[in-house]
């Protein structure tokens, strides 16, 4: 019965973790460089929830996350022209896209620094 315990826990915790990590997926495929983010304050850390305060993506949203979501998580001129962290860069130059031309599916801009635009830039300004 112990055996039949701990499989089953495994296996619930499996299929959480994964359908986490296809939950982000979906949402890190629907703006430029989604795959590439990393924290502007720790550049070898990468972000996986972009749009969560939490750069591993559980909990609340940060702002560009809020944005997103108003936008019907849609990848749009407002969303890339705003600057959601208060960084001084535009969502667009952080991912890549600083002409908001990217759609899905398209190589975006730029594809190196690129950072997270619910992280402020400003860690490094003392």
């Amino acid at each position: 019965m112990e055996t039949f315990k701990f499989i089953f826990f495994v296996s619930v915790s499996v299929a959480l973790l994964l359908s986490t990590t296809l939950a982000f997926s979906k949402y890190r495929s629907k703006i430029p460089n989604g795959y590439r983010v990393y924290d502007p304050c720790s550049p070898r850390k990468m972000v996986y929830g972009v749009g969560h305060v939490d750069p591993n993506g559980s909990g609340k949203r940060n702002p560009f996350g809020d944005l997103f979501a108003s936008e019907g998580y849609k990848w749009d001129n407002k969303t890339c022209r705003a600057d959601s962290d208060g960084d001084g860069l535009t969502n667009g130059e952080e991912l890549g896209d600083p002409y908001c031309i990217w759609k899905v599916g398209d190589t975006p801009t730029r594809k190196t620094n690129i950072t997270s635009p619910g992280i402020s830039n400003k860690c490094y300004s003392k």
